[in-house]
């Protein structure tokens, strides 16, 4: 066998195997293993290049949705892979990239989806009360089962088919990168699936408020459908306080408690996949293959729930040389007492970790490889959400909510 494989030719799932405790791909081993380290810094800085670009563009504002913070409507995963995929398909990337892109998705990605649980608390599902959990989960069942459908009558690939039920079911581009690894997911899928989820959700952030104000809906029920009905929680929130302050509210609430069964979602997905052998092509034990990032994943979202990440008072003064404090000319390296959020900080740090390993799925697509997808997923995936939608409705009107 070579000790000097073209890089290119591998997929990225292909380099997820020990996140689901199976061995790391013989590319990795050898002698080229000890040069992987300092080539990757390429790769890894290039990755973080355009991840930072794709921050400052999702953080413009958007008007007119620009009560919920000025926030950009457009999740900073979509646009690290656009901008990724940009870069890729004008420029030629030199292959010294590829071990570093490939440490983004394999290391960067597990410790993200880790990180992503402690926005999670179990209790907001509590809070919005029965009917409204009851619906989240009707939501989440039709969305996954009409994909199932979708692949078993053989409209869809498997794994696309099941990115693009997770994305739709329950939290569009988060949902699908945290379930890639799961199913071992190719790159071009997850680029698909994004672009497709995002795309529905746009569409609806835009159509859903005009559809309420003709039907002249509740606040609280608008907020419901809204909460249900997109994908995206920024697309969630632009809609909500578009419509009204209370509506915006509910939206968010009511979304919050949909992300929170993500968890037992991707537990049964990665359950399944393992015991299916999807993994290595035969049956195996489960607990060698499933991806135990998503215990961590729980872990975690349990920690926050039971107040266990707190909010930290600490004191600069001590920690860091005393010509460090006393020259800094930034008012965080200053000495006395400084709040520190534990959420708050492992929610940025997973939301920028996701968006870096996006950005290094987007440096190694290419539109050739999308090409092949075809336009019936997307289609599919655009009915899948106007059922969604057109069921919620349904339900709320029967409710009277």
């Amino acid at each position: 066998m070579s000790t000097n494989p073209d890089l290119s030719r591998y997929a990225w799932a292909d380099y997820l195997d020990s996140m689901d405790g199976l061995p790391d791909p013989v590319i990795l081993r050898g002698p080229r293993a000890a040069r992987v380290g300092p080539s990757a810094s390429w790769g890894l800085a290039s990755a973080l290049i355009v991840a930072i670009a794709a921050v400052w563009i999702s953080e413009l504002p958007f008007p007119p949705f620009t009560l919920s913070g000025k926030r950009h409507p457009i999740e900073g995963v979509m646009v690290a892979i656009m901008l990724g995929m940009i870069v890729a398909n004008i420029l030629p990337l030199p292959k010294l990239l590829h071990p570093g892109l490939k440490f983004c998705t394999k290391k960067l990605l597990p410790l993200a989806i880790i990180l992503l649980g402690a926005r999670l608390d179990f209790m907001a599902v509590v809070r919005v009360g029965a009917q409204a959990v009851a619906m989240s989960v009707g939501t989440i069942v039709l969305g996954l089962g009409l994909f199932l459908l979708f692949i078993k009558w053989g409209w869809v690939p498997r794994k696309l088919g099941l990115l693009l039920g997770v994305g739709t079911a329950i939290c569009g581009g988060t949902a699908i990168v945290a379930a890639a690894p799961v199913i071992e997911a190719d790159d071009k899928d997850v680029t698909f699936s994004v672009a497709t989820v995002t795309l529905c959700g746009l569409a609806a952030m835009f159509l859903l408020p005009l559809a309420a104000q003709v039907m002249h809906m509740s606040d609280r029920a608008f907020g419901i459908w809204a909460g249900l009905s997109i994908h995206q929680t920024p697309q969630v929130i632009a809609a909500g306080f578009a419509y009204s302050q209370s509506a915006g509210d509910t939206a968010t609430i009511v979304k919050l408690a949909r992300v929170c069964l993500l968890a037992p979602v991707l537990l049964i997905v990665g359950w399944q996949a393992a015991r299916s052998g999807h993994h290595t092509g035969k049956r195996v034990q489960v607990l060698q293959v499933f991806p135990m990032f998503v215990l961590g994943f729980l872990a975690m979202a349990l920690l926050r729930t039971v107040g266990l990440l707190p909010d930290l008072t600490v004191r600069l003064s001590g920690l860091l040389p005393e010509f460090m404090v006393r020259h800094s000319s930034s008012a965080a390296l200053g000495a006395g007492p400084h709040d520190v959020n534990v959420v708050h900080v492992c929610d940025t740090a997973s939301k920028f970790l996701i968006v870096a390993a996006m950005a290094a799925v987007g440096l190694e697509t290419r539109f050739s490889a999308l090409k092949k997808t075809g336009v019936r997923p997307l289609l599919l995936g655009l009915s899948a959400s106007v059922v969604i939608c057109a069921v919620i409705l349904a339900a709320l009107m029967a409710l009277r909510a």
